[in-house]
């Protein structure tokens, strides 16, 4: 496991790296991104803490900018996991707003009942800053949906099972209720207990794509 997840980062460290201020025309249209975090480490560089995709064909620009830039954690549940932690250190009550759903009809007409408006904007702002200042990232290319979707799978079970990628003592996601990434030290929940690429398996699949 851990030789597979060691192979797995060395290929994509060694990837085309951007960050919050891409230029969508510079990013594959439809592939798996891969997020690294300042400060975390694994295998001797740099960890990798998310895994993610798209469903949409030619979406995946789209994708990664509701992730980055768009102030709506509804449309994100990366943002979500993000927010979620920083108010959760803190302590801050505002947490229990963070957790609405404001893609549910319901809970829209009730907002101004249950939500700040302000203290929802400023979370937004927070989670935003903290993804700029902290997360890079790079994408393995793939086509096809069902290829996208399966191998994000197995990607993030490969990270979640292997004993060399721990979390470091401060990192942010301990601060979520979710012990799946409080253990895992990854912002992915779904995927973790999925099949896992072999160092032979996953050669054989990257092998046609970084001959």
């Amino acid at each position: 496991m851990n030789k597979a997840c060691e192979m797995l980062h060395r290929i994509v460290v060694a990837l085309p790296r951007y960050n919050a201020g891409f230029n969508p025309h510079d990013i594959p249209s439809n592939g798996v991104y891969f997020i690294f975090e300042k400060g975390e480490r694994a295998h001797g560089g740099e960890r990798i803490v998310r895994v993610g995709t798209h469903t949409g064909q030619n979406n995946l620009p789209q994708r990664l900018m509701e992730h980055l830039w768009t102030e709506n954690k509804d449309r994100s549940v990366f943002r979500k996991h993000i927010g979620r932690c920083i108010l959760n250190k803190r302590q801050d009550p505002f947490a229990s707003s963070w957790e609405i759903d404001l893609t549910q009809k319901a809970n829209r007409a009730k907002r101004p009942d249950l939500i700040d408006s302000e203290d929802q904007a400023a979370i937004e702002r927070e989670v935003s800053l903290y993804m700029t200042e902290n997360f890079t990232f790079a994408v393995i290319p793939l086509n096809k949906k069902e290829d996208r979707l399966n191998n994000e799978e197995r990607f993030i079970s490969t990270l979640a099972k292997c004993q060399g990628c721990g979390a470091s003592s401060d990192w942010l996601g301990k601060w979520h209720t979710n012990p799946r990434i409080v253990s895992s030290g990854l912002w992915n929940i779904q995927g973790q207990n999925s099949d896992t690429f072999t160092e032979e398996s996953l050669q054989a699949f990257l092998g046609h794509l970084y001959p």
